[in-house]
């Protein structure tokens, strides 16, 4: 049994208008630093071994570096704040979410929710960069660090190069707060690794995400999910035809990992029911019975984060749509 980190509902009441647009903190949960204006200003590599060597619990883990540092390593990520692209990236991020004040009190009130209930309270520190695209979310204990850049609007000019669209569509502002908590909260989130079941990892996942969709504001379900509504219509509208599929096709308790990867891993679509099912829909189904779970037992986030026992929900749940 250890923690496993996965990269990548019970709501609280508001109003639409409240949802995710509140401007408020609730009670101060995390610190905030903003670090896109002092990278802006950087002028020699000298000045950016300065700024590591003062901020190394932020910048050696966000951009890999070695310790003690190694000069040919910082001129690499030097590099990639200093070209001519760097002030139009920084520009773009700017225009897009201006001061980062609704990113730090969505994530700082995520945090509230979690802690009010929690034996443990954590409180991380958020840290926003603009990084030339070298990092997306880097996570420790105490510690958020986003390299915005990566999330700006969908049909920006400036894009990472590296990722397939159908993972490209969710970095943009929609999935940033969801992505952030995911990333985070996965640290935390225990697994039973002597059990490679799929059903194992299906209720690793559907208990991240139900954490996460728990303390977001509002947030719709596809976006915890990661899916644009027309793919979350499709599941929600096949849930019954899904879950018999699984269970005539004996896939819960599947142990080959290609066979698993069919239904948990990044692809376009579950090309084995259709095309138009998207892929990923063993987490999405996982999720969907930890909510049934947790819609008849009454503990804490927290305590269902810790809880290994993934037959135990999976029998509790009840599950079985119609």
């Amino acid at each position: 049994m250890r923690f496993i980190v996965f990269l990548f509902f019970a709501f609280f009441s508001c109003t639409s208008t409240d949802c995710r647009k509140k401007k408020d903190l609730i009670s101060k949960e995390i610190n905030f630093n903003d670090l896109t204006g002092v990278l802006k200003k950087i002028d020699s590599q000298e000045e950016f071994s300065d700024l590591i060597l003062s901020n190394p619990e932020i910048m050696s883990p966000f951009f890999e570096l070695r310790t003690p540092l190694v000069k040919d390593d910082v001129s690499q990520i030097f590099s990639l704040i200093d070209n001519v692209y760097y002030d139009s990236l920084y520009m773009d991020v700017k225009k897009t979410y201006d001061d980062f004040n609704e990113i730090y009190v969505n994530l700082n009130n995520s945090f509230h929710y979690y802690n009010k209930d929690s034996n443990f309270k954590l409180k991380p520190d958020l840290n926003i960069l603009v990084s030339g695209f070298y990092n997306d979310v880097v996570v420790s204990k105490n510690i958020i660090s986003v390299g915005i850049e990566y999330f700006l609007e969908k049909n920006n000019k400036y894009k990472p190069s590296d990722l397939p669209e159908y993972i490209l569509d969710r970095y943009t502002p929609a999935y940033l707060n969801s992505t952030l908590l995911k990333s985070y909260f996965s640290q935390f989130n225990v697994i039973n690794e002597s059990d490679q079941s799929m059903l194992n990892e299906m209720i690793a996942f559907g208990k991240l995400y139900y954490v996460v969709g728990a303390i977001s504001e509002c947030e719709k379900d596809n976006i915890i999910l990661g899916y644009d509504e027309s793919q979350f219509k499709v599941l929600e509208e096949n849930e019954a035809f899904i879950y018999s599929y699984f269970i005539q096709n004996e896939l819960f308790f599947e142990n080959q990992s290609k066979e698993k990867q069919k239904y948990m891993s990044e692809r376009p679509s579950t090309y084995e029911i259709s095309p138009q099912v998207p892929g990923r829909i063993g987490r999405w189904l996982g999720w969907k019975i930890v909510s049934s779970y947790m819609d008849q037992n009454q503990i804490t986030l927290e305590e269902l984060l810790l809880e290994v026992d993934f037959k135990k929900i999976f029998y509790n749940s009840n599950y079985k749509p119609t």
